[in-house]
């Protein structure tokens, strides 16, 4: 297994943990975000010691030591990633709290983006980005119209 692979794996145990267990906050995404870049420092020791002794050679020992960092990164995410309530998922497994398929779906939804490309553009009422402005102007075109109506009427009464 290449340190490019390793890499890989890493990123899908990363999203796979985010995806299965998505009752997380801020500090969950900071945990992961750290120990991707821990985990991402051994990946680059491990392929700088296998390479320097050559232990890609000796099949057996290379995968052994690609399934002990697998099992490592999978330890270490279940066992730390800090969900809301103070629980891990190791937790939630030791007490027979498996991930639903509704926990699941919502996982998926925390980590899809909106980006619609072909179909939005600025006029439309779907953007998200120039709603507000535009939402404000006609607010404010009406609040200047309430306010001519009311000098008006306080023009009459002071004549």
């Amino acid at each position: 297994m290449t340190g490019w692979q390793r890499f890989f794996l890493l990123i899908v145990c990363i999203v796979g943990t985010l995806i299965l267990w998505p009752q997380y906050d801020r500090e969950g995404l900071t945990f992961m975000l750290m120990a991707g870049l821990l985990w991402t420092c051994v990946i680059v020791l491990l392929s700088v010691i296998i390479n320097m002794f050559a232990i890609y050679k000796l099949e057996f020992l290379h995968r052994l030591i690609s399934i002990l960092f697998f099992g490592a990164v999978l330890v270490s995410l279940l066992y730390y990633f800090p969900l809301k309530g103070g629980d891990t998922p190791a937790k939630r497994m030791q007490n027979n709290q498996w991930p639903t398929l509704q926990d699941v779906r919502e996982g998926m939804k925390r980590l899809t983006f909106n980006f619609d490309f072909v179909r939005r553009n600025v006029h439309r009422d779907a953007n998200f980005i120039n709603q507000k402005l535009d939402d404000a102007s006609d607010t404010v075109k009406d609040i200047q119209k309430t306010a001519e109506k009311k000098k008006e009427v306080l023009d009459i009464l002071v004549e």
